[in-house]
């Protein structure tokens, strides 16, 4: 059972002392850089600076731990209003807060591969703001059966670009960005010289987009799909 009824002070003789809060947010700064797998209680304790048997002051389990790290990341999220007058300009915001909420955290991303989550620990935030966007995209003039599509194809798109773009990118301090991520690196190219691969030697002299171009590009691609189911409705 949750232990959400604990109440203990945030400071003892004038120094900070554990909180749920703060057990949170480090599991979470963990899972952000090395997905939950690397969350055990020996491990977060160890973080903290505390012992094991601290923690279980606070929280039952690691899974109130995972729980609570979840929340955090969930609640974090900041999404803008949605208006279906104005719908590109508001995929395009909600696009970009769920990139910039993604990128806080790339790795804990992948919980649905490093956790079997129980139903009664996901977040009603996360339902909500589904809900909403649906809902949204209904308004806009979709029916359900095409926001879905849109929810599922721009879900799809944004994991894929904070995992293999952003973060990435955000790990390459210093790196000019036309040079981080070319289509294939130079060296690959030389070392197999021999090849007849000419269509993929002419690509890689182009520049690369940068990640906010790239990004742009596909936030379009989730629009025009809307376009096209507004147009197939018709």
């Amino acid at each position: 059972m949750a232990s959400s009824q604990r109440r203990r002070p945030a400071t003892r003789k004038g120094r900070p002392v554990l909180t749920r809060e703060i057990i949170g947010a480090k599991a979470l700064e963990m899972a952000g850089a090395e997905g939950f797998r690397s969350i055990t209680m020996r491990a977060l304790a160890a973080e903290l600076g505390v012992t094991v048997r601290a923690l279980y002051n606070y929280v039952e389990d690691r899974q109130e731990v995972i729980d609570l790290a979840v929340g955090l990341m969930i609640t974090a999220w900041n999404p803008p209003e949605l208006n279906p007058e104005a719908w590109e300009a508001s995929v395009t915001d909600y696009a970009n807060s769920l990139r910039e909420l993604y990128r806080r955290w790339p790795r804990a991303l992948l919980i649905a591969l490093d956790e079997d989550a129980p139903p009664a620990s996901i977040h009603p935030n996360r339902l909500i703001q589904l809900d909403r966007f649906l809902a949204f995209l209904r308004a806009v003039g979709l029916s359900l059966p095409a926001a879905l599509d849109v929810h599922r194809h721009q879900a799809l798109l944004i994991l894929a670009f904070a995992l293999m773009v952003d973060h990435r990118t955000d790990q390459s301090d210093g790196v000019d960005e036309a040079e981080r991520a070319p289509l294939v690196p130079e060296m690959w190219l030389t070392e197999h010289s021999d090849l007849d691969i000419p269509v993929l030697r002419e690509a890689s002299t182009f520049p690369t987009p940068t990640p906010d171009e790239q990004f742009e590009t596909l936030v379009g691609t989730v629009i025009t799909q809307i376009r096209w189911h507004l147009r197939t409705a018709r």
